[in-house]
C-alpha cells in the first residue's frame, strides 16, 4: 500500500511459509519499489494494525481458523499453465509451446514475445526488441489464445513489457531475483574465496535469524 508492504503472519502458519512471505516482502521492496518502501507488521504495532486492517475494510470480529495444507490436485485447472514463445521467424506470426520446467528468466528473449497460458489470464511478456509486427499484434495474440484454447468466459488478456514485470508474473519464473555474490579474496590478488564459503552455515544463520524475527513477531 504506497510506501509500505504490510506482513500480517497468521498465528498458526509455520516457519517455512513464514520465511517464504518474508521472502517475498524483502524482493518486493527491493527490486519492485526500489527500497522505495518499508516493511511493516501489524502483529507488533497498533497504530500499524489499525491501518492494516482500515485498508482492508475493518478488522473482522474473529479470524478465520486454520485450515490443513491439501497437496495439490495437478488435475485442478487452476494449478496448470502454458508456456510459448511467440515469432514471426517464417514470415508468419506462430506460437511455438515451450514445456522445459521449471521456467526460468533466461528462457524470455527479448527479440521475441512469450505468452503465459493460466486457466483464466492469459499474459503476453513483449521484448524490448521483438518485432514492430509481434509487438502490435501481442493482445489480438493473447485474445487469439483465448477463442482458441476455449478459455473461460471472463479470461483477462495482459500485456506485460519486459522490465516492467510485476511480482506475480515473475512468480513464475526462476532467476528474476538476483543472488548477491561476494569474492572476498579475487580481485586482491589472493585465491578467490567465494567458492569456497561454507555455504550451508551461512544459510543456516540466516534462517536462525529470520526464525527469531518469526518467533517476535508471534
Amino acid at each position: 500500500m504506497n510506501d509500505k508492504i504490510y506482513f500480517w503472519p497468521g498465528k498458526e502458519c509455520n516457519v517455512n511459509e513464514k520465511c517464504k512471505a518474508l521472502e517475498f516482502c524483502n524482493n518486493l521492496r527491493k527490486f519492485e519499489r526500489h527500497c522505495k518502501a518499508d516493511i511493516v507488521y501489524p502483529r507488533e504495532e497498533k497504530d500499524v494494525n489499525d491501518a492494516f486492517w482500515a485498508e482492508l475494510g475493518g478488522e473482522p470480529a474473529t479470524i478465520n481458523a486454520a485450515v490443513p495444507d491439501d497437496e495439490p490436485d495437478e488435475n485442478d485447472p487452476d494449478m496448470t499453465y502454458s508456456f510459448y514463445k511467440i515469432s514471426d521467424e517464417t514470415g508468419k506470426i506462430q506460437a511455438t509451446e515451450i514445456k522445459d520446467r521449471p521456467l526460468t528468466v533466461e528462457m524470455l528473449d527479448t527479440n521475441d514475445c512469450f505468452v503465459l497460458e493460466l486457466n483464466k489470464q492469459v499474459i503476453i511478456w513483449v521484448g524490448r526488441a521483438a518485432k514492430d509486427s509481434e509487438k502490435k499484434n501481442a493482445l489480438s495474440i493473447g485474445k487469439g489464445f483465448v477463442k482458441a484454447h476455449n478459455k473461460p468466459k471472463g479470461t483477462r488478456v495482459l500485456r506485460i513489457v519486459e522490465k516492467a514485470e510485476d511480482a506475480y508474473f515473475k512468480s513464475f519464473f526462476n532467476g528474476f531475483y538476483p543472488i548477491a555474490k561476494n569474492d572476498f579474496g579475487g580481485n586482491k590478488g589472493m585465491a578467490n574465496t567465494e567458492a569456497n564459503q561454507d555455504i550451508s552455515k551461512v544459510a543456516n544463520k540466516k534462517k536462525e535469524a529470520t526464525k527469531q524475527l518469526l518467533n517476535k513477531l508471534g
